[in-house]
């Protein structure tokens, strides 16, 4: 009888040590995604009324700098005129421009490029300037690796001050709508044409330079537009704007925050497969986990063998969504 119960004991110790570790591992993911939803909520709950997919618009930026009257430059930039970066982001005025791509014609499509050994990757975050910019881009620095920042319209110092220091850094500074209210910039044609040339203005105001990139809220290919988006593709080609989607998502915008290790797997996925690879990440109050991911993503990028992590320019092969065009 006692052999039996022996038995049982040398059975059940391991499960007694093992146990409890498996229960520390549990809830210390649990935390993790808890503590992300708890800053998206947050930010979400001080927005009010706003639409909870402009947690960019920081209760941090708010509270902290007072807003600006339209057309009012703070007093830091006064006298700004930027560094020489044509390379990144060229100035448009008026000159003719060998770089310049004037119609769909003259891009050059990743799907359509022949291999050359090098697998040529794109950091690209959308949504910003947020609370976390200054993070991301002191990471960038420290790694020196240039990245784009497809940016929604801020009229605040601070977010003048951010897309000032994305320029000024050598990234490229792209455009993402100015409102980002899906409703309203997909609502026609003119609506989307109002907002494009509201966030143009704006960038180009505060820095100097003329964006020509562009990313659509949901990307080229997103189901809830009220107007065909091959029309509003072809209204940026005609503005002289290419829009770039990704072929790579980090999936941090999604319903369930993901944590840090799972979005560096998300980013890393096929690299070596691919020539072009552009990532999608995100810049918003509530993507803390994308921030922590950055130095492993980079880390890990930057150890592969024939990998360059490159700036969006008028030589990166354009990644497009299938929207029937």
């Amino acid at each position: 009888m006692n052999h039996h119960y022996d038995k049982i004991i040398r059975l059940l110790l391991p499960a007694a040590f093992l146990l409890p570790i498996a229960v520390c591992i549990i809830l210390a993911t649990r935390i993790s995604l808890l503590e992300n939803r708890i800053a998206g909520r947050e930010a979400v709950e001080a927005l009010g009324s706003r639409e909870s997919r402009l947690v960019q618009l920081s209760w941090y930026d708010e509270n902290v700098y007072p807003a600006l009257e339209a057309g009012e430059v703070p007093s830091f930039a006064e006298g700004y005129e930027g560094a020489d970066l044509a390379e990144y982001i060229p100035q448009d005025d008026g000159a003719p421009r060998d770089n310049v791509i004037a119609s769909a014609e003259g891009l050059t499509y990743a799907a359509d490029t022949e291999s050359d050994g090098i697998h040529r990757v794109y950091l690209t975050f959308d949504d910003g300037p947020s609370i976390y910019t200054d993070d991301i881009l002191d990471i960038l620095a420290e790694y020196n690796v240039k990245a784009t920042f497809f940016v929604v319209g801020r009229e605040n110092t601070a977010s003048y001050a951010r897309y000032l220091r994305i320029v000024e850094e050598g990234h490229t500074l792209g455009m993402h709508s100015y409102s980002h209210v899906y409703n309203e910039i997909y609502a026609s044609p003119e609506s989307f044409a109002q907002d494009t040339q509201r966030i143009r203005s704006l960038l180009e105001d505060v820095t100097g330079q003329t964006p020509v990139f562009y990313r659509f809220p949901g990307g080229s290919s997103n189901d809830v537009s009220s107007t065909d988006m091959r029309e509003l593709a072809d209204y940026l080609e005609s503005q002289g704007i290419i829009y770039f989607d990704w072929n790579v998502s980090s999936g941090d915008a999604g319903r369930v925050p993901l944590t840090s290790d799972q979005i560096v797997r998300n980013a890393l996925s096929g690299i070596e497969t691919r020539d072009t690879t552009v990532i999608l990440f995100h810049d918003t109050a509530a993507k803390r986990a994308t921030v922590y991911a950055l130095p492993q993503i980079i880390e890990a990028l930057q150890a592969m063998d024939n990998v360059e992590i490159l700036p969006i320019t008028y030589d990166t092969a354009v990644v497009h969504h299938d929207i029937g065009m």
